[in-house]
């Protein structure tokens, strides 16, 4: 069994904080989607997820959460996203997703030699 983190309250810990931010940005309304009711969809999902990738230090796979989550969201707010940005919007979420398949095991190799 491998631990990462030497106490296991942690990720509790960091379960709760994302809680609590999302939980904050319901009550401030921050996307903009109105009451909170609005805020529990299927797309909030990834956005809560990407939230616990990003407090684990995972920064691309968070990303990609958040890209998923707010491209499905975008609808339903008051954003618009310009053509070309729904044009290379997938196949730029692809690539990136690649890079981070690919770089990440050259990334824990090189941790766990050290």
């Amino acid at each position: 069994m491998k631990h990462d983190e030497p106490n296991g309250l942690i990720g509790l810990g960091k379960f709760f904080i994302a809680v609590g931010l999302v939980l904050l940005g319901v009550r401030l309304d921050i996307l903009g989607l109105g009451e909170p009711h609005e805020y529990y969809r299927w797309q909030m999902l990834f956005l809560f997820f990407g939230l616990m990738a990003l407090l684990n230090l995972k920064l691309v796979f968070s990303l990609i959460l958040f890209a998923i989550g707010f491209y499905f969201l975008l609808p339903e707010m008051a954003i618009q996203i310009p053509p070309v940005v729904r044009t290379i919007f997938w196949p730029s979420l692809l690539v990136l997703a690649g890079i981070d398949f690919i770089l990440r095991p050259l990334h824990c190799r090189r941790q766990h030699q050290q």
